[in-house]
């Protein structure tokens, strides 16, 4: 991955913040913030589709975004896990 520094500006409170959480994190404030933007990114994306999506099906309907927030809730589970998947009984597959 190549890397671009760059000088950014911060409120002085939100940069003590970040300051702090990176060093609860054991990371640097710039590995902390690189974090932060591509989460944000990864985010962004997702809303970009899901709208493209439902530009071309119609809007989701409750039963699909009940599937989604299972699955979401799910996948973050197995992040914080190690990656190891849930078998639907509360022990690892």
């Amino acid at each position: 991955m190549t890397v671009k520094k760059k000088t950014l500006s911060f409120d002085e409170e939100l940069w003590s913040a970040v300051e702090r959480r990176a060093r609860e994190a054991n990371t640097t404030p710039s590995a902390y913030v690189n974090e932060l933007v591509a989460k944000n990114e990864r985010l962004y994306r997702g809303l970009e589709a899901v709208s493209a999506w439902e530009s071309e099906h119609g809007a989701l309907t409750a039963d699909q975004l009940d599937w989604a927030d299972r699955a979401l809730a799910d996948a973050q589970r197995e992040a914080a896990d190690g990656g190891e998947p849930d078998d639907g009984k509360g022990t690892k597959a």
